[in-house]
């Protein structure tokens, strides 16, 4: 796990050194995503350590398949809460409370301590305004989290529509949030 872990910020760390001149809102994607060939859209809860039960899971897997037809749905089940990036899609985190950038290196200092309780523990305090909350809460541009329940969709052409965001949080009986991994 702390191989995965140190990989993973390897990665945040390269992509950080990059200048990324396309600022994005945290909610959205490039306006066209056809020139993303490696996009994977990634759909979790806001709560990590939801896993919603199989009839869920297979309902939400289907309505995907409906809303993405000639693309691979995966529901995929992790044994432990892992965080889900965002690839090279990494622009910065923002503290929830006063909205100043958060150093990448204080931010992986707090990813290696979550790592060591398997990410169960998700505690953070905020260098800027020393507030607690979570690796979980801090605004990741574009979005990140953590979760043991992940849908993906391969490739996707278009971004996935509110209604459909609606459609799903009502099948898996949580809020969720939409995640695009560029890589």
């Amino acid at each position: 796990m702390k191989t995965s872990i140190t990989y993973i910020l390897l990665i945040i760390i390269g992509l950080v050194s990059c200048t990324n001149t396309n600022k994005r809102v945290a909610t959205r994607l490039n306006e066209s995503m056809e020139d993303n060939p490696s996009t994977i859209l990634r759909i979790i809860s806001t709560d990590p350590s939801y896993v919603p039960n199989k009839a869920r899971q297979e309902q939400a897997t289907e309505f995907l398949e409906k809303v993405y037809p000639n693309h691979k749905v995966q529901c995929i089940l992790k044994d432990t809460i892992e965080f889900v990036d965002q690839g090279q899609n990494f622009d910065s985190i923002i503290c929830p409370f006063c909205g100043r950038s958060i150093e990448t290196e204080y931010w992986q200092d707090a990813m290696e301590k979550a790592d060591q309780s398997r990410f169960t523990d998700l505690t953070f305090i905020t260098p800027c305004c020393n507030k607690k909350t979570s690796l979980n809460d801090l605004r990741y541009i574009t979005p990140a989290g953590f979760a043991e329940f992940i849908l993906s969709v391969d490739d996707p052409e278009t971004e996935i529509k509110e209604i459909d965001v609606t459609a799903l949080e009502n099948i898996l009986n949580t809020h969720l949030r939409i995640i695009y991994a560029h890589y």
